[in-house]
């Protein structure tokens, strides 16, 4: 991946210098996002506002199935709109910390 692919994937570029922690968050494709961020939710939030995750967002017919079901295992809410995301092959990788 060359720096101008990278680059792209960087979800809040101006957050750097307001974060300590670096986090990449991935599927089973590879590298969704690259986001600064003082802990994993707020890294998810990130993600899922800026349009990252729009892929995984379910839709509110999924979302009443699997309630229904009791299939809470597969999903948790993420974003400032606390939408209900898929999360069954996401995951988060913390890749460096910044003393502030």
């Amino acid at each position: 991946m060359n720096y101008t692919n990278l680059r792209k994937c960087i979800a809040n570029y101006g957050d750097k210098t307001w974060t300590s922690n670096t986090y990449a968050i991935w599927n089973e494709f590879g590298t969704i996002a690259i986001v600064y961020a003082d802990h994993e939710q707020d890294a998810f939030d990130e993600t899922v506002d800026r349009g990252y995750l729009n892929s995984n967002i379910m839709s509110p017919e999924d979302h009443a199935e699997y309630c229904a079901n009791g299939w809470h295992d597969s999903f948790t809410y993420m974003g400032n709109a606390g939408e209900a995301v898929w999360t069954e092959n996401l995951g988060i990788t913390k890749l460096n910390s910044t003393p502030r």
